[in-house]
């Protein structure tokens, strides 16, 4: 689904159902590199972006209703203490995810 369905920031993600979601992002139209968007091709929300550093390379601006990543530029400097809060809050989720309990199929 390339880079503009792409939801780096571990505590926004889409509400939707995944197929949902999927659809949207495959019957939408891609701007062209490194052409913000104007919609999000998930929520349909319009310019309400905001800034969010991955902490190593890149600056992504995300739809402020669902997390996805709507443009992306090279950041001038990596932030290390950004970067291991990320993966923190990753680890943490998926640890969350992993002990959960599971349903009896």
């Amino acid at each position: 689904m390339g880079e503009h369905s792409y939801c780096p920031e571990p505590t926004i993600h889409p509400d939707e159902p995944l197929p949902v979601v999927v659809e949207r992002v495959l019957n939408s139209s891609v701007p062209p590199d490194e052409a913000p968007a104007l919609t999000c091709r998930v929520c349909g929300n319009r310019d309400h972006t905001s800034a969010w550093h991955d902490g190593i390379y890149r600056i992504h601006q995300l739809c402020r209703e669902c997390g996805v990543s709507l443009a992306v530029q090279r950041a001038d400097a990596p932030n290390p203490l950004l970067a291991a809060d990320h993966a923190r809050q990753w680890k943490e989720i998926w640890r969350l995810r992993n002990e959960a309990p599971r349903n009896p199929s």
